[in-house]
């Protein structure tokens, strides 16, 4: 028997959707576990502390592809004095038994000196009277070539 509510009650449940829609999240936190478990397990890059260095420009700078290695001995003079050896910071005078150890281990008997273009000489003489004195002869001072307009 045909009643208008049947009717009425069919079409109704045609335009029912059979499928709901849901925000699936599955997705969202996988990436978001990958992107985390990255943050957290790699580590940025040490900079010691030690602030960026104005390095001096210089016509005849050439390139010093050592001074990127691991086990190189660098030493940092800011302009205000102050020394930093290998992203430590040190007293002038312990720089003699700091590079000692460090040749021990294996390093290069080359030291790599990046000395802030506005620091002091007398700074800088200091360290270098100081790299001498631990049997070092051989003291690089890394400069930058000048920007060619």
């Amino acid at each position: 028997m045909w009643s208008p509510s049947k009717v009425a009650a069919l079409r109704a449940a045609k335009r029912r959707p059979n499928i709901y829609p849901a925000i699936d999240l599955m997705p969202f936190l996988g990436v978001f576990s990958v992107l985390l478990f990255i943050f957290m397990c790699v580590t940025p890059p040490a900079h010691g502390g030690r602030s960026p260095v104005n390095l001096p420009t210089a016509q005849s700078a050439t390139l010093q592809p050592g001074a990127v290695r691991e086990d190189a001995i660098r030493i940092v003079v800011r302009r205000d004095g102050r020394c930093f050896f290998d992203s430590v910071e040190a007293e002038p005078g312990d720089l003699p038994d700091m590079i000692r150890t460090a040749m021990r281990s294996g390093s290069d008997w080359k030291v790599y000196l990046l000395a802030d273009s506005r620091v002091k000489n007398g700074d800088v003489e200091i360290v270098v009277d100081q790299i001498r004195l631990s049997g070092i002869t051989n003291v690089v001072i890394l400069a930058n070539k000048p920007s060619v307009p």
